[in-house]
């Protein structure tokens, strides 16, 4: 995460700093890994298994959202996915790769290529003999704590977070924003473009939140059948009732972090809405 933000700095390119921020959750994937293993992979904690697929899920998705706009930033357009090559004389072929036969910006390093090995070697080696021997010192990794397990895979990220949020705050003034994608000047989408297609976006935009709800429930269910072993009874168990709606509620404000991203998929079914939803008896009839 620190060479991608180095190497934003680097080209001068922002971007690049949103594909740190878009890692965050596969670093969150990969602590709860860690913490199921300090624990000695107990049962009680099965929980730390779900979550960690559920962050590496999140952290592909935020991975893949960074290196779009990364692209984009650099010219990059969909219709690059068409398989057949551009035409030699082609303007837009001729930009493309004079674009990419541009070098990188580069700076001297402080330090040698030995030291920065050296340093990787010691800090690996050094804390895994640490962490390895260390924990035996302690009760903490034989309790199967769930409250420490997810103080320690929650406070570990936030902490990184944390870290980076007060380093961008320093560079440019802002510590983080949301990924815009379209929009008008740099402002991104907006429920108000979602309105510009009429009844036809508001009822795309009703069909994606369906769509979530319609999956987060199941999802819920399955999440505490792998971590409980029995499916939950929502109607006469107050706790299996409360572990769902909470899943959700989780899922939900997760989601609203990617508001632009949800709007995009109105935006991108409102087309096909209108045409087979809204205007199918038109179309029957002409």
């Amino acid at each position: 995460m620190d060479i991608i933000w180095k190497f934003s700095e680097t080209t001068g390119n922002e971007k690049w700093k949103g594909l740190t921020w878009g890692m965050l959750p596969l670093h969150a994937s990969g602590i709860c890994a860690c913490t199921y293993h300090f624990f000695y992979n107990p049962s009680s904690l099965q929980f730390l298994v779900e979550l960690q697929a559920f962050f590496t899920l999140l952290g592909n998705l935020t991975v893949a959202i960074a290196a779009y706009r990364i692209a984009d930033s650099n010219g990059w357009n969909l219709r690059e996915l068409n398989p057949f090559p551009k035409s030699e004389v082609s303007p837009e072929g001729i930009a493309i790769d004079e674009a990419a036969a541009l070098p990188y910006n580069v700076m001297e390093t402080s330090e040698s290529e030995l030291v920065l090995a050296g340093k990787l070697a010691a800090l690996t080696i050094g804390s895994s003999y640490i962490i390895k021997y260390g924990e035996l010192a302690f009760d903490l990794p034989f309790s199967e704590n769930g409250v420490a397990a997810g103080a320690m895979v929650f406070g570990i990220p936030a902490i990184t977070a944390f870290l980076y949020y007060n380093r961008g705050k320093e560079e440019t003034g802002e510590g983080f924003s949301l990924p815009s994608f379209g929009g008008k000047d740099g402002e991104g989408l907006s429920m108000a473009d979602v309105k510009k297609f009429g009844v036809s976006g508001t009822l795309a935009y009703v069909l994606t939140e369906l769509a979530f709800w319609a999956v987060a429930f199941p999802v819920a269910s399955t999440a505490l059948y792998q971590t409980t072993g029995h499916w939950p009874d929502v109607f006469n168990d107050n706790s299996d009732r409360a572990a769902v709606l909470a899943f959700i509620f989780t899922g939900a404000n997760i989601a609203r972090l990617l508001v632009p991203l949800r709007l995009g998929a109105a935006l991108a079914l409102a087309p096909w809405v209108d045409e087979n939803i809204i205007n199918r008896g038109g179309a029957s009839e002409e």
